[in-house]
């Protein structure tokens, strides 16, 4: 059974067996993939609330600002990103700028290569950041982004949909939900191309895995 939740005024720490809200009855895989994905980690009713969260915590941070550049991180970041600039604009008075960076230290595997390419899409300024990435696992390629960053703002501060805990030499502003040391997949998040349009965060089964 998932642990139901109802604060989310602050990081949500995620146990094993996953979280959903109080109205959301037990979340299920998809039939679909139900001999890929072992089950529903973070339900989308869960995402939506601590996104909401998220965007008060980032006013109250920028709260003398007025406009932020949000630095998002391709392609995972997508999903994420649009959810969280969108609350920010309907419950701020932040106007925000969206620009786009993509990088890659994973590949078609399930383990990071060490080496981190970065591909700068937009022409990214502004003295205010926020960049905003979908997980951050060894801290590798946030530790990269973040020094590339450095030198374009005065202000610069980060946001993670999904932390795992283990990331070493970088610091995070503002994290969504601090999870399990699992393979995950949907929202934005994928495996070699794949589960990126699910709705909720899942686990992908460890067999699949390369």
């Amino acid at each position: 059974m998932h642990k139901v939740v109802s604060d989310f005024s602050k990081t949500v720490v995620v146990p094993d067996e996953g979280i959903r809200l109080p109205n959301e009855p037990e979340p299920k895989i998809r039939e679909k993939y139900a001999n890929e994905l072992e089950k529903v980690l973070i339900t989308k009713g869960c995402i939506k609330e601590r996104v909401k969260a998220l965007a008060g915590e980032i006013e109250n941070a920028f709260r003398n600002a007025g406009e932020i550049t949000c630095v998002v991180v391709l392609k995972g970041g997508m999903f994420f990103a649009a959810d969280l600039i969108r609350a920010l604009d309907e419950q701020s008075n932040l106007r925000t700028r969206i620009d786009f960076i993509k990088c890659s230290s994973y590949g078609a595997k399930s383990y990071s290569s060490g080496n981190v390419n970065i591909f700068q899409v937009d022409t990214i300024e502004g003295e205010n950041m926020l960049l905003i990435e979908d997980i951050v696992d060894t801290g590798n390629t946030l530790k990269v982004l973040q020094q590339f960053l450095l030198d374009k703002s005065k202000n610069l501060k980060t946001c993670v949909l999904l932390d795992k805990g283990i990331a070493k030499g970088v610091s995070i502003d503002f994290v969504g939900f601090r999870i399990p040391r699992v393979f995950v997949g949907g929202y934005g998040l994928d495996y070699a191309g794949m589960y990126r349009g699910l709705p909720e965060i899942v686990v992908i089964k460890k067999e699949l895995l390369k």
